[in-house]
């Protein structure tokens, strides 16, 4: 999934890029796909699949196209970092997914296809959006499959689109991103609650020994990191978080592109700044060298490094991690272990 965050840029909400090209009436400014093709595609360079399950007598399906699917940046996102599907749901086609094969019902005009009967359980409401990420080989799954009934306007899509590609469903459920997700990006009163919070750059963090000794949150990030600026501006400012990290922990802001060098554990770590490798060489070190943004990392009273934890984490997952190594609970327990005691 490496390569996948380090292509990402901002999805940048209420922005007015545009196209050279129009809007087709039909398809928008989507670029999409059979099923077929997109799943091959993912088998060459895995992707998310946004999969759009459509009739042609649905009239909140055509507006889907002529509004949702035709906003510039809407659309573009989708074009980068999905295989966009449009699935017709009383289609005469014959599909395989996931090995099984789909026929039609039958050939009268609107007959349900099997494979619209399977993915929408029978509930066969329309336009309805899946969002699938996280392919298994191994067990030919998908760990993702989110479904989206009826028609979604671009403020709605907006948080599915992120969570989807920013694998922010990997430590928590779409409900709660999605109301961090709005307060991070529409909520005006956050830049006051966010004062409180004591950033540190790293270079300030690690360049003395500092007056009282505290554990450490190093908070890894990039400026497009959607995911990030939604954890950020949420999960540590959240109430049963901050009232124990603030005594606990420093709060160290890392942005993984930063230029300048920083010394650490007598170090000097830099970016050479590479287009293969555009990632600080500190920030690759915290986290074991498998950046993944956002992720933190979790370092003792002298900065030796406990953990580093990868993706989003909603206020609820976040405190249970920060006491568990804040406490020096994972000395003696597994955190699985403490999950349990904790139930």
């Amino acid at each position: 999934m490496k390569k996948i965050f380090a292509l990402l840029v901002i999805l940048w909400l209420g922005s007015n890029h545009s196209f050279a090209q129009l809007a087709d009436p039909v398809n928008g400014l989507v670029k999409w796909m059979t099923l077929e093709e997109a799943m091959k595609q993912n088998e060459k360079s895995p992707k998310p699949i946004i999969l759009d399950f459509y009739t042609d007598w649905c009239g909140w399906c055509k507006h889907m196209m002529k509004t949702t699917y035709s906003e510039p940046d809407i659309a573009q996102y989708i074009n980068n970092y999905f295989y966009p599907v449009k699935f017709n749901a009383e289609g005469k086609d014959t599909i395989t997914y996931l090995g099984k094969v789909y026929k039609p019902t039958s050939n009268e005009p609107k007959a349900p296809h099997e494979f619209a009967i399977f993915m929408l359980n029978g509930n066969l409401s329309y336009p309805s959006t899946f969002f699938l990420n996280g392919f298994e080989p191994k067990t030919n799954s998908i760990l993702l499959s989110m479904m989206a009934p009826g028609y979604l306007k671009k403020e709605q899509i907006e948080p599915m689109l992120v969570f989807t590609v920013e694998n922010a469903f990997r430590n928590s459920n779409y409900d709660d991103f999605s109301v961090n997700f709005e307060k991070a990006f529409r909520d005006t009163l956050l830049d006051a609650q966010l004062k409180k919070l004591d950033w540190q750059t790293p270079q300030d963090a690690f360049k003395a020994v500092p007056e009282k000794k505290l554990k450490s949150i190093v908070f890894i990030q990039t400026n497009w990191c959607n995911s990030c600026k939604v954890m950020q501006r949420t999960s540590f400012i959240n109430e049963d978080v901050f009232s124990y990290a603030d005594s606990t922990y420093r709060f160290i802001d890392f942005n993984a592109e930063m230029k300048d060098p920083v010394m650490f554990q007598g170090k000097e770590f830099i970016n050479a700044g590479q287009p293969q490798m555009p990632f600080h060489q500190l920030a690759m070190a915290l986290c074991k060298n498998n950046l993944i943004l956002p992720s933190i990392a979790l370092l003792d009273e002298d900065n030796n490094l406990m953990d580093a934890i990868p993706f989003y984490i909603p206020p609820a997952i976040l405190k249970k991690i920060l006491f568990f190594y804040g406490e020096d609970i994972y000395k003696t327990k597994s955190w699985a272990e403490f999950m349990q005691g904790t139930k």
